[in-house]
Protein backbone atom coordinates (compact mmCIF):
# COMPACT_ATOMS: atom_id res chain seq x y z
CA UNK A 1 0.00 0.00 0.00
CA UNK A 2 1.51 3.63 -0.59
CA UNK A 3 2.71 5.35 1.91
CA UNK A 4 0.74 8.36 2.25
CA UNK A 5 -2.83 6.56 1.65
CA UNK A 6 -1.65 3.93 4.67
CA UNK A 7 -1.02 6.98 7.02
CA UNK A 8 -4.51 8.54 5.68
CA UNK A 9 -5.87 5.26 6.61
CA UNK A 10 -4.40 5.15 10.02
CA UNK A 11 -5.27 8.77 10.67
CA UNK A 12 -9.29 8.50 9.48
CA UNK A 13 -10.60 9.70 12.46
CA UNK A 14 -9.68 13.17 11.77
CA UNK A 15 -10.35 13.16 8.06
CA UNK A 16 -12.76 15.63 8.18
CA UNK A 17 -9.77 17.85 9.41
CA UNK A 18 -7.31 17.21 6.92
CA UNK A 19 -9.54 17.53 4.55
CA UNK A 20 -10.93 20.47 5.64
CA UNK A 21 -7.24 21.92 6.14
CA UNK A 22 -6.16 20.65 2.78
CA UNK A 23 -9.06 23.18 1.64
CA UNK A 24 -7.38 25.89 3.39
CA UNK A 25 -3.44 25.37 1.97
CA UNK A 26 -5.21 25.58 -1.08
CA UNK A 27 -7.01 28.79 -0.50
CA UNK A 28 -3.32 30.80 0.68
CA UNK A 29 -1.47 28.98 -1.96
CA UNK A 30 -4.12 30.44 -4.66
CA UNK A 31 -3.73 33.83 -3.66
CA UNK A 32 -0.40 33.33 -5.04
CA UNK A 33 0.07 35.15 -8.70
CA UNK A 34 3.49 34.32 -9.80
CA UNK A 35 5.03 32.24 -12.76
CA UNK A 36 6.20 29.78 -10.20
CA UNK A 37 2.53 28.88 -8.85
CA UNK A 38 1.71 25.99 -10.42
CA UNK A 39 4.99 24.57 -8.83
CA UNK A 40 4.43 25.35 -5.81
CA UNK A 41 1.00 24.11 -5.71
CA UNK A 42 2.40 20.95 -7.35
CA UNK A 43 5.01 20.77 -4.87
CA UNK A 44 2.69 21.20 -1.64
CA UNK A 45 0.54 18.80 -3.06
CA UNK A 46 2.80 15.82 -4.49
CA UNK A 47 2.40 13.31 -2.08
CA UNK A 48 2.83 14.67 1.41
CA UNK A 49 2.63 13.09 4.47
CA UNK A 50 1.05 15.92 6.60
CA UNK A 51 2.77 14.49 9.71
CA UNK A 52 3.01 17.90 12.09
CA UNK A 53 -0.69 18.69 11.02
CA UNK A 54 -1.99 15.20 11.30
CA UNK A 55 -0.11 14.74 14.79
CA UNK A 56 -1.65 18.24 15.77
CA UNK A 57 -5.05 17.19 15.47
CA UNK A 58 -5.16 13.57 17.27
CA UNK A 59 -3.29 16.35 20.29
CA UNK A 60 -5.68 18.19 19.91
CA UNK A 61 -8.84 15.60 19.91
CA UNK A 62 -6.93 14.27 22.96
CA UNK A 63 -6.80 16.93 24.75
CA UNK A 64 -10.49 17.67 23.77
CA UNK A 65 -10.03 20.92 22.12
CA UNK A 66 -13.63 21.84 21.69
CA UNK A 67 -12.77 25.47 19.33
CA UNK A 68 -10.63 24.29 16.35
CA UNK A 69 -9.98 27.85 14.42
CA UNK A 70 -6.85 27.80 16.20
CA UNK A 71 -5.58 24.67 15.42
CA UNK A 72 -5.75 24.79 11.88
CA UNK A 73 -3.93 27.83 12.57
CA UNK A 74 -1.26 26.04 14.06
CA UNK A 75 -1.39 23.26 11.99
CA UNK A 76 -0.81 25.33 8.90
CA UNK A 77 2.19 27.53 10.64
CA UNK A 78 3.98 24.19 10.85
CA UNK A 79 3.51 23.05 7.16
CA UNK A 80 4.33 25.74 6.01
CA UNK A 81 7.32 26.16 7.62
CA UNK A 82 8.08 22.66 7.55
CA UNK A 83 8.04 22.87 3.03
CA UNK A 84 9.85 26.20 2.86
CA UNK A 85 12.69 23.98 5.22
CA UNK A 86 12.53 21.66 2.65
CA UNK A 87 13.13 23.91 -0.40
CA UNK A 88 15.69 25.13 1.33
CA UNK A 89 17.72 22.10 2.68
CA UNK A 90 17.06 21.20 -1.06
CA UNK A 91 20.22 24.35 -1.73
CA UNK A 92 21.92 23.48 1.55
CA UNK A 93 22.15 19.93 0.43
CA UNK A 94 22.57 20.22 -3.29
CA UNK A 95 19.36 17.88 -3.63
CA UNK A 96 18.32 17.12 -7.23
CA UNK A 97 15.28 15.53 -6.33
CA UNK A 98 12.13 15.86 -3.81
CA UNK A 99 8.87 13.33 -3.87
CA UNK A 100 10.34 12.01 -6.67
CA UNK A 101 10.10 15.20 -8.66
CA UNK A 102 12.94 17.88 -9.29
CA UNK A 103 13.69 20.07 -6.51
CA UNK A 104 13.31 23.83 -7.26
CA UNK A 105 16.96 24.09 -6.24
CA UNK A 106 17.16 21.55 -9.65
CA UNK A 107 14.46 23.16 -11.80
CA UNK A 108 15.33 27.17 -11.32
CA UNK A 109 18.98 27.73 -9.11
CA UNK A 110 19.32 28.93 -5.56
CA UNK A 111 18.31 32.40 -6.20
CA UNK A 112 14.54 31.35 -7.01
CA UNK A 113 14.28 28.36 -4.76
CA UNK A 114 15.42 30.83 -1.56
CA UNK A 115 12.94 32.87 -2.67
CA UNK A 116 10.38 30.25 -3.00
CA UNK A 117 11.23 28.93 0.27
CA UNK A 118 10.78 32.74 2.01
CA UNK A 119 7.61 32.73 0.66
CA UNK A 120 6.22 30.41 2.08
CA UNK A 121 7.76 31.24 5.18
CA UNK A 122 6.08 34.84 4.65
CA UNK A 123 2.51 32.84 4.47
CA UNK A 124 3.48 30.92 7.46
CA UNK A 125 3.66 34.50 9.62
CA UNK A 126 0.56 35.36 7.57
CA UNK A 127 -1.60 32.54 9.60
CA UNK A 128 0.56 33.45 12.86
CA UNK A 129 -0.41 37.06 12.35
CA UNK A 130 -4.46 35.39 13.15
CA UNK A 131 -3.25 33.14 16.53
CA UNK A 132 -1.86 34.89 19.30
CA UNK A 133 1.20 36.88 21.23
CA UNK A 134 1.64 33.33 23.10
CA UNK A 135 1.36 31.03 19.89
CA UNK A 136 3.67 33.63 18.33
CA UNK A 137 6.59 33.15 20.71
CA UNK A 138 6.26 29.60 20.97
CA UNK A 139 6.82 29.50 17.19
CA UNK A 140 9.50 32.26 17.72
CA UNK A 141 11.51 30.54 19.87
CA UNK A 142 10.95 26.90 18.83
CA UNK A 143 12.35 28.43 14.82
CA UNK A 144 15.55 29.83 16.41
CA UNK A 145 16.35 27.10 18.39
CA UNK A 146 15.52 25.06 15.31
CA UNK A 147 18.28 27.28 12.81
CA UNK A 148 20.75 26.60 15.83
CA UNK A 149 20.50 22.89 15.17
CA UNK A 150 21.44 23.42 11.97
CA UNK A 151 24.20 25.63 12.14
CA UNK A 152 24.95 23.40 15.05
CA UNK A 153 25.07 20.37 12.43
CA UNK A 154 27.41 22.55 10.12
CA UNK A 155 30.00 23.23 12.96
CA UNK A 156 30.12 19.15 13.40
CA UNK A 157 30.93 18.43 9.87
CA UNK A 158 33.73 15.83 9.19
CA UNK A 159 33.77 15.80 12.92
CA UNK A 160 33.05 12.45 14.82
CA UNK A 161 31.18 14.01 17.45
CA UNK A 162 29.97 11.99 20.52
CA UNK A 163 26.26 10.45 20.92
CA UNK A 164 24.92 12.96 23.93
CA UNK A 165 26.09 15.77 20.96
CA UNK A 166 24.03 13.71 18.15
CA UNK A 167 20.73 13.87 20.22
CA UNK A 168 21.07 17.35 20.98
CA UNK A 169 21.51 18.93 17.86
CA UNK A 170 18.59 16.25 16.49
CA UNK A 171 16.80 16.85 18.86
CA UNK A 172 16.81 21.00 18.12
CA UNK A 173 17.05 19.90 14.04
CA UNK A 174 13.55 18.18 14.23
CA UNK A 175 12.06 18.51 17.53
CA UNK A 176 11.64 21.87 18.24
CA UNK A 177 9.17 22.12 15.05
CA UNK A 178 6.80 19.67 16.15
CA UNK A 179 6.76 20.75 19.63
CA UNK A 180 5.93 23.92 18.25
CA UNK A 181 2.45 22.73 17.32
CA UNK A 182 2.05 21.02 20.68
CA UNK A 183 3.49 24.01 23.04
CA UNK A 184 0.62 25.94 21.40
CA UNK A 185 -2.15 23.87 21.24
CA UNK A 186 -1.65 23.93 25.48
CA UNK A 187 -2.12 27.78 24.87
CA UNK A 188 -5.76 27.25 24.20
CA UNK A 189 -7.43 25.93 27.26
CA UNK A 190 -6.27 24.75 30.60
CA UNK A 191 -5.47 21.42 30.72
CA UNK A 192 -4.17 18.93 33.41
CA UNK A 193 -0.43 19.23 33.71
CA UNK A 194 0.04 15.22 33.78
CA UNK A 195 -1.36 14.73 30.41
CA UNK A 196 0.57 17.32 28.99
CA UNK A 197 3.86 16.05 30.31
CA UNK A 198 2.91 12.82 29.46
CA UNK A 199 2.31 14.31 25.25
CA UNK A 200 5.70 16.13 25.96
CA UNK A 201 7.72 12.72 26.67
CA UNK A 202 6.13 10.94 23.86
CA UNK A 203 6.81 13.99 21.57
CA UNK A 204 10.39 13.73 22.16
CA UNK A 205 11.22 10.39 22.19
CA UNK A 206 8.86 10.47 18.92
CA UNK A 207 11.02 12.75 17.75
CA UNK A 208 14.04 11.73 18.56
CA UNK A 209 13.36 8.22 16.33
CA UNK A 210 11.68 9.88 13.24
CA UNK A 211 14.98 11.97 13.28
CA UNK A 212 17.18 8.64 13.44
CA UNK A 213 15.26 6.80 10.92
CA UNK A 214 15.55 9.46 8.99
CA UNK A 215 19.67 9.23 9.23
CA UNK A 216 19.21 6.12 8.62
CA UNK A 217 17.09 5.96 5.51
CA UNK A 218 19.53 8.64 3.66
CA UNK A 219 22.61 6.32 4.62
CA UNK A 220 20.81 3.82 2.85
CA UNK A 221 20.40 5.53 -0.26
CA UNK A 222 23.35 5.10 -2.53
CA UNK A 223 23.58 8.87 -3.33
CA UNK A 224 23.34 9.63 0.25
CA UNK A 225 24.01 13.60 0.61
CA UNK A 226 24.89 12.78 3.84
CA UNK A 227 27.69 11.19 3.54
CA UNK A 228 28.78 13.45 1.02
CA UNK A 229 28.44 16.99 2.77
CA UNK A 230 30.30 15.39 5.70
CA UNK A 231 27.17 15.15 8.09
CA UNK A 232 28.29 12.61 10.26
CA UNK A 233 24.73 11.11 11.93
CA UNK A 234 24.61 8.19 14.37
CA UNK A 235 25.37 5.01 11.97
CA UNK A 236 28.35 6.89 10.84
CA UNK A 237 29.16 7.91 14.39
CA UNK A 238 28.85 4.39 15.69
CA UNK A 239 31.19 2.89 12.33
CA UNK A 240 33.85 5.21 13.13
CA UNK A 241 33.95 4.32 16.63
CA UNK A 242 34.04 0.69 15.87
CA UNK A 243 36.66 1.37 13.52
CA UNK A 244 38.60 3.94 15.66
CA UNK A 245 38.49 6.38 12.75
CA UNK A 246 38.28 10.23 12.99
CA UNK A 247 37.63 10.80 9.11
CA UNK A 248 35.03 8.73 6.96
CA UNK A 249 36.58 7.18 4.11
CA UNK A 250 34.59 4.03 3.10
CA UNK A 251 31.71 2.82 0.92
CA UNK A 252 27.62 3.01 2.19
CA UNK A 253 27.57 -0.88 2.56
CA UNK A 254 30.48 -1.27 4.96
CA UNK A 255 27.21 0.31 7.24
CA UNK A 256 24.61 -2.56 7.61
CA UNK A 257 26.24 -3.41 11.37
CA UNK A 258 26.02 0.40 12.70
CA UNK A 259 22.55 0.56 11.30
CA UNK A 260 21.58 -2.27 12.91
CA UNK A 261 22.83 -0.71 15.78
CA UNK A 262 21.06 2.70 14.88
CA UNK A 263 17.70 1.19 14.11
CA UNK A 264 17.43 -0.72 17.48
CA UNK A 265 18.47 3.08 18.79
CA UNK A 266 14.99 3.55 16.82
CA UNK A 267 12.93 1.20 18.11
CA UNK A 268 14.03 2.20 22.13
CA UNK A 269 13.07 5.14 21.59
CA UNK A 270 9.39 4.47 19.85
CA UNK A 271 9.09 1.76 22.68
CA UNK A 272 9.29 4.64 25.32
CA UNK A 273 7.05 7.25 22.91
CA UNK A 274 4.11 4.62 23.04
CA UNK A 275 4.91 3.89 26.70
CA UNK A 276 4.33 7.39 27.75
CA UNK A 277 1.02 7.10 26.87
CA UNK A 278 -0.27 4.75 28.71
CA UNK A 279 -1.83 6.95 31.12
CA UNK A 280 -3.79 8.75 28.67
CA UNK A 281 -7.72 7.63 28.33
CA UNK A 282 -8.01 5.01 25.61
CA UNK A 283 -10.15 6.58 22.35
CA UNK A 284 -9.58 6.26 19.15
CA UNK A 285 -7.74 9.20 18.73
CA UNK A 286 -4.71 7.91 21.59
CA UNK A 287 -4.78 4.54 18.97
CA UNK A 288 -4.35 6.13 15.71
CA UNK A 289 -1.46 7.86 17.36
CA UNK A 290 0.10 4.92 18.11
CA UNK A 291 -0.35 3.49 15.19
CA UNK A 292 0.88 6.55 13.15
CA UNK A 293 4.03 5.82 15.39
CA UNK A 294 3.96 2.49 15.20
CA UNK A 295 3.86 2.84 11.31
CA UNK A 296 6.42 5.96 10.93
CA UNK A 297 8.71 4.38 12.87
CA UNK A 298 8.81 0.67 11.36
CA UNK A 299 12.30 -0.68 10.48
Amino acid sequence: MNEIVKIKDITFVVKDELEFFEKKIKKILDKNDNFLKKDLNDFIFSNPKRLRPLFVFLFAKILKIKDFSQVFNIALTLEFIHSASLIHDDILDNEKIRRSNPTFYEKYGAKLAVLEGDLLLSMALNVLSETNLDILKIFSNKIQKTLDGEIEQNSFLNKVIDEKKYLEKTFNKTGNLFFAGLESLFTLENFDNAIKIDLENFLKNYTLAFQIKNDIDNIQNKNSSDIKNGNYTLPVLYFCKENNIDLLDCKNDCFQNCIDLANKKVCSYKEAAINFLDKIEDTVYKSALVNLCNYTLRS
